[in-house]
């Protein structure tokens, strides 16, 4: 469950930044706590199931992608 976390928590951290978004406006406009959301992207935490099909939803991805996939790409070191 540990690894799903962080996994779980790069892939929402980086969807939400290419969203555009911060994350506190990111939390105020889906009513997620910010201090939870942060929670969340540290992959300290993870949301109940209907918040997982939620934040999938609102950030375009399949929820087996936002937990288990590596949706973060690598960056290559010049």
């Amino acid at each position: 469950m540990e690894k799903t976390s962080k996994i779980f928590g790069q892939n929402l951290h980086w969807l939400i930044a290419v969203s555009g978004k911060g994350m506190r406006e990111f939390s105020r406009e889906h009513n997620i706590n910010y201090s939870l959301l942060k929670k969340y992207t540290a992959g300290a935490v993870m949301p109940r199931h209907n918040r997982v099909l939620y934040l999938s939803k609102v950030l375009g991805v399949s929820p087996g992608s936002l937990l288990f996939d590596d949706l973060v790409p690598d960056v290559e070191e010049m």
